[in-house]
């Protein structure tokens, strides 16, 4: 394959810290590399160098002599043009509009337009350039829906040139990349192959390590697992398929760079009463008043994990500021338990003003931060030089992991979330779900990152063309939603949703749902073999007759207490076992 780029050795400082170093590999027609890393290690940074907007400080890249390249940054600048003149007015740049939810909108001012469509509008310019030998995307899938998402999928897959992307979408790097460039400040690390591949060789590398960094390894490998389990490529003999589920269900992960795991274990939520949101009848609009759904009943219970999706301007967030009262329906109910709190992490960060400080989030306006709330924000990822830098100056990563430590301190027990993967990198993004599993109350999600709804959310929910559909859980969620959104779909399932029935069928619990429940039953499994041991350990010791019978009756009792809950895991890893199947088929 003719060799577009060749990194070598290249090197890039911020002044107060190292980015990456000593990087090197190679681009060619026909492959695409994923750049990933934390927040701050330098993958936006490495795009502009790839593309000559800025030099490094160490190391080269040789370009083939004519190559020609097509860009997309998170903050494009096309200020004074309209979108036909930016993407074109031929049939592809018009399918391209279309697809990425632009149609119609030729005419516009980019000026106009919100920075999530002109965010699309870059990313369409740079799919439809058939003069570009190398495309260079810079999360091109923030702000897409699952249509959107599919059409980037398939004209990378078929472009015949070459791409060098970041992003955090999972499904995305696992479909389309031929490699992977791990960026850290402990080293960069290139691996040939998928994102799996990736995954694979960070958990062998993590095998390696010390001990010391066991409490690291967590996510990556917790991962790795779910997308071998997930993937219907990858099949596994039969009787691997309980010790699978078993092992799956709670496995470790590693961070390179980080000092320790992101501090979501620190909070907790409130209480929850069995009554937290219920609609009925309810429909929703934008300030425009015209209907975006109508007719909904909703009865949100306490363990509730739906997910939300549907077109670009279908109303998904209007349904989120409906459910969290920051706006009144237009007709039908809205009614809460006296016991609810609701966290809601939107897309905007509206609840950070741009001119406070990161002290003054954490700390309250005019007053100082304590050192618990120092400890805090370091195990946040906060270091102290940004502790009173305006949020302004903070990268989109960096304000919505502090949108998330403000959101989780307030102890909510109902949280709503709006495109949460949105400029959190993996490492967030995979703590984040693993402290998900365990939260103990109700979640609603609007997202279409494929990865977070199959792990997180329990019953899947789109919203379009006025009305709610219930699609279900599960790998079938996607494949259900792509198919619909160009048919039109079934509107059989569209006035009614209960998070506590499913739409067919005998009730599923979902795979994180599943994980809690295991989670569960084995601290009740290790509670009961430990007071057997215990009683056993004292029978050996006993010399009274009477201390002896009542001990024989007590450790018969712990027996049957660990009879029963070995039974109880057998059922639920069984019923693990059940998706791991027909992940599999």
């Amino acid at each position: 394959m003719p060799l577009l780029l060749d990194v070598d050795g290249l090197a890039a400082f911020h002044p107060t810290k190292p980015l990456f170093d000593d990087l090197s590999f190679t681009v060619s027609d026909g492959e695409c590399v994923g750049v990933v890393g934390i927040n701050g290690s330098g993958k936006s940074t490495l795009l502009r160098i790839l593309a000559e907007l800025e030099r490094p400080q160490r190391g080269e890249v040789r370009r083939r002599r004519d190559l020609r390249m097509s860009a997309m940054w998170q903050r494009p600048e096309h200020a004074g043009r309209t979108v036909g003149q930016i993407v074109g007015d031929d049939w592809r740049a018009r399918a391209a509009l279309d697809r990425l939810g632009l149609a119609g909108l030729d005419g516009r001012l980019v000026d106009d337009l919100s920075g999530g469509q002109a965010r699309r509008v870059a990313l369409a310019a740079a799919l439809v350039d058939d003069t570009a030998d190398l495309l260079i995307l810079d999360e091109p899938t923030n702000h897409l829906d699952i249509d959107g998402i599919d059409f980037v999928r398939v004209t990378l897959a078929e472009h015949r040139g070459g791409v060098v992307l970041v992003t955090h979408d999972r499904h995305l790097l696992e479909s389309v990349a031929t490699r992977v460039v791990g960026l850290s400040q402990s080293g960069c690390h290139v691996t040939e192959g998928a994102y799996s591949e990736h995954l694979d060789a960070i958990a062998a590398a993590a095998d390696r390590a010390d001990r010391a960094e066991a409490t690291r390894r967590i996510l990556a490998r917790k991962e790795l697992e779910w997308l071998r389990r997930g993937a219907r490529a990858r099949r596994r003999k039969p009787k691997a398929r309980l010790a699978v589920a078993h092992k799956t269900l709670a496995e470790p992960d590693r961070n390179d760079d980080r000092s320790a795991p992101l501090a979501l274990e620190e909070f907790r939520s409130s209480r929850l009463g069995k009554r937290v949101i219920d609609l009925v009848g309810v429909s929703g609009a934008h300030d425009d008043g015209v209907p975006l759904f109508e007719g909904v009943d909703l009865l949100l219970d306490p363990r509730a994990r739906i997910g939300v999706i549907g077109p670009n301007g279908a109303g998904k967030t209007t349904f989120l500021d409906v459910l969290a009262s920051r706006r009144a329906p237009l007709s039908g109910e809205v009614e809460r338990g006296a016991t609810v709190q609701v966290g809601y992490f939107d897309q905007s960060g509206s609840s950070l003003d741009p001119q406070w400080t990161v002290e003054d989030v954490v700390a309250g306006l005019g007053n100082s931060l304590e050192h618990r709330q120092i400890a805090l924000l370091e195990r946040f990822w906060f270091e102290p030089a940004t502790h009173r830098a305006p949020i302004a100056t903070l990268s989109g990563g960096e304000q919505r992991r502090l949108q998330l430590l403000a959101l989780l301190a307030a102890e909510p027990n109902v949280l709503l979330l709006d495109e949460p993967t949105n400029d959190l990198d993996l490492d967030t993004l995979r703590a984040l779900e693993a402290w998900l599993d365990d939260f103990d109350g109700a979640l609603v999600a609007v997202t279409h990152d494929r990865t977070f709804l199959e792990r997180v959310v329990e019953h899947v929910i789109a919203i379009r063309d006025g009305s709610l559909e219930v699609l279900g859980a599960g790998d079938a969620v996607w494949e259900r939603a792509r198919g619909s959104s160009r048919s039109g779909g079934s509107r059989a399932n569209a006035g009614r949703v209960s998070s506590t029935e499913p739409t067919s069928g005998p009730k599923r619990r979902s795979p994180s749902t599943l994980r809690h429940a295991l989670a569960k039953v084995e601290h009740e499994l290790t509670e009961a073999q430990q007071q057997r041991d215990g009683l056993a350990v004292e029978l050996a010791g006993a010399a009274d007759h009477q201390t002896l019978a009542d001990l024989g009756r007590a450790l018969a009792e712990a027996e049957a207490a660990v009879a029963a809950a070995e039974e109880r895991w057998l059922e639920v890893a069984e019923e693990a076992e059940g998706i791991v199947a027909e992940g599999e088929g």
